[in-house]
């Protein structure tokens, strides 16, 4: 396995939601290390061997209510980044709308039909 190191942009609110990002991503299989950076420290960064980032992004959606992933890059043996995966930037693509198929049903009634000829009017 390839380590490595994911950065996600995470809304804070205070030291309570970095406690809970801290403690959520932490706890999800292959992490070996997990850290804060940033002047507001609002990127999480992990570093860790077969991470899945979609399901980690959506952990944190789950624990806080904003997270968006940043980049995933691959880390050598000595702990430098490579480029090859640098930026990864999840965009957006809208669907296009479609009015649903609508099937309709026509009752058929039996023509009426007076079956008794000893009618007084006719």
């Amino acid at each position: 396995m390839v380590k490595q190191k994911v950065v996600m942009k995470v809304s804070m609110n205070g030291p309570k939601s970095r406690t809970k990002a801290l403690q959520a991503v932490a706890a999800a299989p292959g992490v070996i290390s997990a850290g804060l950076e940033g002047d507001d420290r609002s990127k999480v960064v992990v570093i860790g061997e077969g991470i899945d980032c979609i399901a980690l992004t959506k952990l944190l959606r789950k624990k806080l209510e904003h997270a968006e992933l940043l980049t995933v890059t691959e880390v050598d043996e000595k702990g430098k980044d490579k480029d090859s995966k640098s930026e990864s930037k999840s965009e957006y693509y809208p669907s296009a709308w479609s009015y649903p198929v609508v099937i309709t049903q026509d009752h058929m009634y039996p023509p009426y039909r007076n079956q008794d000829p000893s009618c007084s009017i006719m």
